[in-house]
């Protein structure tokens, strides 16, 4: 009779936790994803880190995380992987358990080849009850996303052509840049040379500073990008242009010569917004004066969300953003023809412009 008693007690006891379990499966566990760059290189791997985390005093016999991958993320590396029916993509399933307040993180690898924003599915989150019954699942990530920059351009008539344009720039500025101009402060870049480092500013604790010069002597590029594809066949000019942009942006961030870029496309709506605080979503997006590390990574993310439709007129883009008060020199990269674009641009005197376009000579000007 005792026994049986036993028995029926351990009955309760289990129908008890199964119970509880059921209804608080998911209580104070916590799973992320977090993609290890925001910046996806075309063609090379890209790290997504997946973390379970059990925040309660007692173990939990059953967790599982599930992701899943469409068919444009190639070269898909890692655990628990397996490839959907139909090549639709893949599915990524880790399922293990967890001592109290413990964490486990694993890290799955991609590859994507072509430029663009891509968008990753939410992370799904499960567990079981006591006995392994069922299983409950809730959806526990927002938007999380990877940008594919594009690729370098790899014309040697290209990188001949800066070479010249460019060359002028950084020699003008190291033999005639008066370093008695000085309009400002800024911190310290590594491509800054060390005669432009202020040691008096720097002694204040505020970490290396460096003297920003006049326009006057400091010469300065303005990067415009007009690339419009009115049909699909269009699109490798499109992307041509990009891959030019990018080679512009690397070669000026070698020379440290400071630049801004402004990129005549349609982006995202929601993360365009983000971008731009609030500003009009189909509004031309662009970087700052500058260049380093940050002013490059933010070059390259512009690149690779743009659309490829223009979000304003060429004529209206090269007002806004080359003004006729303007004292940069100007490089242009175009599907549209050079007779076209140059009337729209007005040069300072002592400027240049240079003009860029797939699969033509490039034209080069120098203001009077």
């Amino acid at each position: 009779m005792t026994f049986l008693v036993f028995v029926l007690l351990l009955v309760v006891l289990a129908l008890a936790l199964q119970t509880y379990a059921r209804n608080h499966a998911l209580d104070d566990l916590k799973a992320s994803m977090m993609p290890e760059d925001l910046l996806a290189e075309p063609g090379q791997p890209a790290r997504l880190c997946l973390t379970l985390r059990n925040q309660k005093g007692w173990p939990r016999p059953l967790a599982a995380v599930k992701l899943h991958l469409g068919p444009e993320f190639e070269g898909v590396n890692g655990d628990f992987i397996q490839k959907d029916l139909l090549s639709s993509g893949h599915t990524v399933r880790y399922v293990t358990w967890l001592k109290p307040h413990q964490e486990v993180s694993f890290q799955v690898e991609v590859q994507l080849s072509r430029r663009g924003r891509y968008l990753l599915e939410p992370l799904y989150l499960s567990s079981g009850d006591f006995l392994g019954m069922t299983e409950i699942s809730r959806r526990v990530t927002g938007l999380q996303e990877l940008i594919v920059p594009p690729r370098e351009g790899d014309s040697q008539a290209l990188d001949e052509t800066l070479g010249g344009f460019l060359g002028e720039l950084s020699v003008n500025r190291f033999l005639y840049q008066d370093p008695i101009l000085t309009a400002g402060y800024r911190p310290y870049v590594s491509q800054d040379p060390m005669r432009a480092i202020s040691w008096k500013q720097s002694a204040r604790g505020m970490g290396l500073i460096s003297k920003q010069y006049d326009s006057t002597t400091e010469p300065r590029v303005t990067v415009l990008v007009h690339a419009d594809a009115p049909s699909e066949d269009q699109m490798p000019m499109v992307e041509e242009c990009y891959s030019m942009a990018r080679t512009v942006c690397r070669t000026l961030e070698e020379k440290a010569i400071i630049y801004r870029m402004a990129v005549n496309s349609t982006f995202d709506v929601l993360v365009s917004g983000a971008l731009v605080a609030g500003s009009q979503w189909n509004k031309p997006l662009e970087t700052g004066c500058g260049y380093g590390p940050e002013h490059f990574r933010r070059a390259l993310e512009i690149l690779g969300r743009a659309m490829g439709q223009p979000a304003e007129s060429c004529e209206r883009f090269c007002a806004e953003y080359f003004g006729s008060g303007s004292q940069d020199s100007c490089i242009v990269i175009t599907t549209e023809p050079e007779e076209t674009v140059r009337p729209c641009l007005r040069l300072a005197p002592g400027r240049s412009l240079l003009i860029l376009r797939p699969e033509q000579t490039a034209g080069k000007e120098d203001a009077e």
